[in-house]
């Protein structure tokens, strides 16, 4: 993996330029949208789209028939068959054909037999039970049109999930260096004291035993820093999966790059999290799940259209290109006409795929209606939850900064001479503990934020990352 510092990513990107090593939540999500390759990767779901929209109009695509047959036998021409054609479908149940024929040989048969310079016709070929309200071309259309619906979506989903996991990651890490901020400070004073100790024990001011005790405290703050470290490289490894430069490099944070206080990240989630007004009609999930019934109902639909006899009426006009000399005529009395009926008996096929369908549909109604109310009960808990670490959040500032004074009492009282060892440390290991029991605090507030940070994006339409930049 590429090591860089995050000043020089920043260098590649003008508009994120910093003066210091420090890494912002939002400095941060700027680089992961326009760098991290799935994200990037996302972006073929448009082009998937496109080609979903291209196949639909295709069907409308006009088509080119030929048909040539000829048979010579013993120096003969028994016959030469051409026919040529351009089929034009339209949106409605209305097909159009121009063509040209010319046959010739001594043993066509007689309603083969043209001018020997051929016929032109056109074909008009009109549905009227069977397809006159729906059919194939229209399906096909509007099939194409949910299916690069859908693929917005499938990219939509993807962004979603990144940003989601990328803040997660961002929340572990600022908290865990927090945390070894916490625990060094707490490991300087630890250190401090020791050899301030060892030093009075040295003058005969201090009993050895204190030196013990001092020892022990050092050996457990030193072994707290090695563990918030351990945790901190930990959770740093798991924020460089989502660190990229634009020529889809992996990068790696070095030592000099620190978070933004989780207290700021706390303050920014709060404000990204924030629903205006709920609507979860419109989240993502929801949304797919709308397109599936669309395609299913579509499906229905046209199955429904095969229930129905076919009745097809085809009126061909024949336009004579001469008989010995090239010359076009017409005449309103040279005409084909034909019709075409079927009339199904059973179609239990038919009928299978549409009570299937039907089962389908109600399934997904189903699934909507619960993942709906899922939804909505996932936004309440997450609300209340947040109330209550939010309470809990005030008491642990108010615990803080009460242990705070109780160790800054202690300590004067040491250097004064009338405490212990072993009070002051207890009252340092219970403002360590209350500073920890506030981060855990910050740390579950942030994580909630982003919970509904996720539901929030699944509610803005469209979702893409160039929306949630602005």
């Amino acid at each position: 993996m590429k090591q860089i510092l995050l000043i020089y990513i920043l260098a590649l990107l003008p508009y994120l330029i910093s003066a210091s090593d420090t890494l912002s939540l939002s400095q941060f999500q700027e680089i992961v949208l326009k760098n991290h390759p799935l994200i990037k990767s996302a972006k073929i779901y448009d082009a998937i789209a496109e080609s979903y929209l291209i196949k639909g109009q295709g069907s409308l695509d006009p088509k080119f028939y030929s048909n040539f047959d000829e048979k010579q036998f013993k120096n003969q021409n028994y016959f030469r068959r051409w026919n040529s054609e351009v089929k034009i479908p339209t949106r409605y149940p209305v097909d159009i054909s121009l063509g040209y024929e010319n046959n010739s040989g001594n043993f066509l048969n007689n309603e083969n037999n043209l001018p020997s310079y051929g016929l032109l016709y056109g074909n008009i070929n009109i549905t009227l039970l069977r397809g006159l309200l729906f059919d194939q071309q229209r399906f096909a259309l509007k099939e194409s049109q949910l299916l690069a619906d859908k693929s917005k979506v499938e990219k939509e989903l993807i962004v979603r999930n990144i940003i989601t996991q990328a803040f997660n990651a961002y929340v572990n890490w600022s908290a865990a260096h927090r945390e070894l901020e916490i625990v060094q400070s707490y490991q300087e004073r630890v250190t401090d004291r020791h050899n301030f100790i060892k030093q009075l024990f040295e003058n005969g001011d201090k009993p050895a035993i204190d030196t013990m005790e001092s020892r022990i405290n050092l050996n457990t703050a030193t072994k707290a820093r090695i563990t918030a470290l351990e945790n901190l490289l930990l959770k740093k490894q798991k924020l460089n999966m989502f660190l990229w430069d634009n020529e889809g490099t992996p990068l790696a944070l070095l030592q000099t790059v620190i978070p933004q206080d989780i207290s700021e990240v706390n303050e920014v989630l709060l404000e990204l999290s924030l629903i205006i007004a709920q609507n979860w009609n419109t989240d993502l999930i929801i949304r797919k799940k709308q397109i599936e019934l669309e395609q299913i109902n579509l499906e229905n639909r046209l199955e429904k259209e095969q229930l129905k006899p076919q009745l097809d009426i085809k009126l061909n006009t024949i336009h004579s290109l001469g008989e010995t000399a090239l010359d076009y005529s017409y005449s309103i009395n040279d005409y084909k006409v034909g019709a075409f009926f079927i009339m199904p008996i059973r179609n239990r096929k038919t009928k299978g795929q549409i009570q299937l369908n039907e089962a389908l549909i109600d399934q997904n109604k189903l699934d909507q209606n619960y993942y709906q109310l899922e939804l909505q009960n996932m936004y309440q808990t997450l609300n209340n939850t947040a109330a209550l670490n939010r309470a809990s959040l005030k008491i642990s500032v108010e615990k803080v900064n009460n242990s705070s004074v109780l160790y800054s009492t202690e300590q004067l009282k040491f250097d004064l001479g009338e405490s212990s060892v072993f009070l002051l440390n207890n009252r340092e290991m219970k403002l360590l503990e209350a500073q920890r029991e506030y981060l855990k605090t910050v740390k579950a507030l942030c994580l909630i934020y982003n919970d509904l940070y996720f539901l929030k994006l699944g509610q803005k339409k469209p979702l893409n990352p160039e929306d949630i930049l602005n």
